[in-house]
């Protein structure tokens, strides 16, 4: 499965810093003003409705979803959707993320993860994995950047 494997070598990490920087496509956003948006639309796809003819009313699409039952082998055995993890799109979308303090923005991808429960979302995440993972600072890097340090590499 060629999405699921990229999947698994891919961390994907909640976007938790709001003042972090992403583009996608040619705009920018911080990480804030996205969710925002972000929220405002996932929130009014599901609460739009849509008119079911045999009951002769109008539904929320995420309330259709609830009172569906799976049936694994008719009127027998039923399972009801509790709670739903919607995880979109899968692989990610590309963006770029420019962390704050940072000099150059971070190729990745960025996703969104919503989970609902009885028709309702209870929480949203914001996820990004780097196409090649960040670097780990070096606890010498400090030590590096120092002038004493500096003067002493000039001196040999």
């Amino acid at each position: 499965m060629k999405v699921g494997s990229n999947i698994m070598t891919n961390t994907f990490q909640t976007l938790e810093c709001d003042t972090d920087i992403l583009m996608i496509g040619k705009d920018t956003f911080t990480v804030e003003r996205f969710k925002e948006l972000a929220r405002k639309r996932i929130d009014a796809r599901f609460s739009k409705r849509y008119v079911d003819k045999d009951a002769n009313c109008s539904k929320e699409i995420a309330s259709w979803l609830f009172e569906q039952s799976l049936e694994i082998i008719e009127n027998e055995t039923r399972i009801t959707f509790g709670n739903i993890k919607l995880i979109f799109p899968i692989e990610g979308i590309d963006c770029k993320m420019l962390k704050l303090g940072s000099k150059t923005w971070k190729p990745g991808k960025l996703r969104i993860q919503v989970m609902l429960q009885k028709a309702s979302i209870q929480t949203m995440e914001f996820e990004f994995c780097y196409d090649e993972p960040p670097q780990p600072k070096s606890p010498l890097d400090d030590i590096r950047e120092r002038e004493d340090y500096q003067q002493l590499l000039n001196n040999q």
